[in-house]
């Protein structure tokens, strides 16, 4: 009995350091796919990073981009900010002089090729997380132009080569036909397939 737990045991080690090792060249992979590191800013309690190789990593863990954040092709990032009137709703007994009627909500939407992520948190007096997700839209969109100028455009198609007119041919050969070298039969099957032409 002792046997065949050690043996368990042994091939669940074996089955999580086989996983683990699997991340990791997957993780190694990835990092050299992404190029570098372009920014990393904190957005709310999000840490993002963005990479030159068109890349991103969110982490919805305050402060920690971890080995197993993962990769994503960013496609598209967008700030925004939306202020919401705050009048209306209840006052609070006592109201300092900094008290504002407004709610100002800030978000940031990084869509992936895996998901969309949407991130959003209040608009603080020091403008921190404003500022962060400012920068974090202008360097993704940069990273993104620079990919699309960079990718390699397709030459035009090259022009048909102009197909002789039908007419054109009919002379022909009609001349090759008087001068003796096309025969009665050639030149009538193909007068019959240059007429169907026209």
């Amino acid at each position: 009995m002792g046997e065949e737990k050690k043996s368990w045991w042994r091939g669940a080690v074996d089955k999580i350091e086989g996983q683990v090792e699997k991340q990791k060249r997957q993780t190694a992979e990835n990092e050299a796919q992404a190029g570098s590191l372009v920014i990393e800013k904190q957005f709310g309690t999000s840490t993002i990073a963005i990479y030159d190789g068109g890349y991103v990593r969110v982490s919805k863990v305050l402060n920690t981009m971890t080995p197993l954040t993962p990769y994503e092709q960013l496609k598209s990032i967008t700030y925004r900010e939306q202020v919401q009137d705050r009048s209306a709703v209840g006052s609070a007994l006592y109201k300092t002089p900094f008290d504002s009627k407004e709610k100002r909500t800030i978000s940031l939407t990084i869509a992936t090729d895996r998901k969309v992520h949407t991130l959003s948190t209040e608009k603080d007096w020091s403008n921190r997380a404003d500022k962060s997700g400012m920068a974090l839209e202008a360097a993704g969109r940069a990273v993104l132009d620079a990919l699309g100028a960079a990718a390699p455009v397709a030459p035009p198609p090259a022009p048909a080569a102009p197909q002789p007119d039908a007419a054109d041919q009919l002379k022909k050969l009609a001349e090759l036909h008087a001068a003796g070298i096309v025969t009665d039969e050639e030149f009538a099957a193909k007068k019959a397939e240059l007429l169907k032409r026209l």
